[in-house]
């Protein structure tokens, strides 16, 4: 099995709630357990991580669609969207 799932699977049961602003704390978890990077999804408003040629969220292995934007680059995508996401979802 992949380690990634294989971490999610064991560590988090399906009833955790990684939805509604905690999927930016998911996506950190696994971005520093697997030297991943994040990335949000700005059309679902959604954070991932990148783990070599896989994006993850709390359900697994999701399908990455051409609106995500690498977290650490959102500032030169749009600053004023980042500080959005900042203090709505984050803090």
């Amino acid at each position: 099995m992949n380690m990634v799932l294989e971490f999610i699977n064991k560590r988090f049961p399906t009833n955790c709630n990684w939805t509604t602003g905690n999927c930016y704390y998911f996506a950190l978890i696994l971005a520093d357990r697997f030297n991943g990077d994040i990335y949000y999804d700005v059309i679902n408003g959604h954070f991932i991580t990148k783990i070599q040629d896989n994006f993850y969220d709390w359900s697994g292995i999701v399908d990455a669609n051409n609106c995500l934007i690498e977290w650490n680059k959102m500032d030169q995508y749009d600053s004023l969207v980042k500080q959005r996401i900042i203090r709505d979802c984050i803090h």
